[in-house]
């Protein structure tokens, strides 16, 4: 039976029942033999046993002898980072890119999650980061969000989650009669590259980010 740790493609997330020291373990591992190649095609650097791959504003360094991530200030990642940061580096394929333009919801295999996804993400991000234009634009600017001038919300942000994996938050700010509304859009093709828990939980990460926790 094929290790559902590692498929072809993207790597898969860890059963539920195991802890975050083993999925880290077991991030670690599915790098053993990735290529060098490949994790400069992600967008990282690769040089020997230290890799290095830019996670929105800041480069977080992959060392692979010592089984450590850091921030570029060497402050250590926290576990649900470091494990989405491994999942990405372990990618085998080369999707194409695409510009962020689905909902969550959109998404083939990740309609079950939706409603934890509304949840966990865009209600959590209205009630903290999301709650005024000015919280919100200096907590995406912090992060190094790219302003987008359109008309389809009163703040529009991309953000460079991964190299390769943007995500545009379309926010609606309150008034009288209905609070502040926001909608996260993914690239289509995002399963590609993970796979749905890891979806949810990079979002979730992004709006701990826009609330002011660390890596």
């Amino acid at each position: 039976m094929e290790n559902p740790h590692r498929p072809s493609g993207r790597p898969g997330r860890p059963p539920k029942q195991e802890n975050l020291s083993r999925a880290i373990n077991l991030g670690f591992e599915n790098l053993a033999d990735q290529a060098e190649d490949q994790v400069r095609w992600l967008g990282g650097e690769a040089a020997g046993d230290e890799w290095r791959v830019p996670v929105l504003e800041d480069v977080i360094a992959v060392d692979r002898a010592e089984r450590r991530l850091t921030t570029a200030a060497g402050r250590p990642v926290g576990p649900h980072w470091a494990i989405l940061v491994l999942h990405y580096l372990a990618i085998r394929a080369r999707p194409e890119a695409m510009p962020p333009r689905v909902t969550f919801a959109d998404l083939p295999t990740a309609r079950s999650y939706a409603g934890v996804y509304q949840g966990r993400v865009i209600a959590r991000l209205c009630r903290t980061a999301g709650r005024t234009v000015e919280k919100l634009s200096a907590a995406a600017e912090s992060l190094g969000a790219r302003r987008v001038e359109t008309d389809e919300g009163d703040l529009v942000f991309d953000f460079d989650l991964f190299p390769r994996l943007t995500h545009r938050l379309i926010w609606h700010a309150p008034d009288d009669e209905f609070p502040a509304s926001a909608t996260l859009l993914l690239p289509p093709n995002i399963e590609e590259y993970l796979c749905s828990e890891d979806i949810v939980v990079l979002s979730e990460c992004l709006v701990a980010r826009l609330g002011g926790r660390p890596f």
